[in-house]
């Protein structure tokens, strides 16, 4: 059993969302795992962990600057097990290549910026909710999805993760540290 420390910073909530999903697969699998929010992170004794999952929104090509600090602080320590790095944006819910392709490009900024890498990224689509979003943003997100193609649902709440894709990515992380720790 091996124990995951796995690190969110979220913004509308959806990256939460995403990490309390990651946090059940790997209780499900018989790990022990700690959940941290990235603000709390510098105040918080992390205590030992064999790998970690960090899992980020994208805002206007940039990652909060919570887990970027994390990364920071904690380098020397992520380096030395395996890890996981989860960005999470409506770009990855597009079916454009370019938007695929620019949501990992801000994945690679980051790790360039805090010159790190993570042993393995996924790219989860994110969520819209209205409520939690002044006018300015929730009239960018509209315009940005209308020019995609897609219309908001009237409640103004859409959710474009893909559970079982998200799944099989934790899943595979698992795999791969139960094989590092076997090396």
């Amino acid at each position: 059993m091996a124990h995951i420390l796995v690190v969110y910073a979220t913004t509308e909530g959806q990256t939460r969302k995403i990490a309390d999903r990651a946090v059940s697969r790997i209780r499900a699998a018989g790990h022990a795992v700690t959940l941290v929010d990235a603000r709390a992170a510098a105040a918080t004794e992390l205590g030992t962990f064999d790998a970690a999952i960090l899992a980020a929104s994208l805002h206007v090509r940039r990652h909060q600057p919570e887990i970027v600090e994390f990364i920071r602080k904690q380098r020397a320590r992520l380096e030395d097990v395996p890890t996981a790095f989860i960005s999470v944006s409506l770009s990855a819910s597009s079916s454009k290549e370019e938007d695929h392709a620019n949501a990992r490009a801000a994945v690679d900024d980051m790790f360039d910026e805090v010159d790190w890498d993570a042993t393995l990224v996924h790219l989860a689509a994110g969520a819209v909710h209205d409520r939690q979003m002044n006018f300015l943003k929730r009239w960018m997100i509209h315009r940005i999805l209308r020019d995609k193609g897609v219309e908001m649902d009237p409640s103004g709440d859409m959710e474009f993760t893909d559970w079982a894709a998200l799944d099989v990515f934790v899943d595979t992380f698992l795999e791969r540290c139960r094989r590092s720790a076997v090396a």
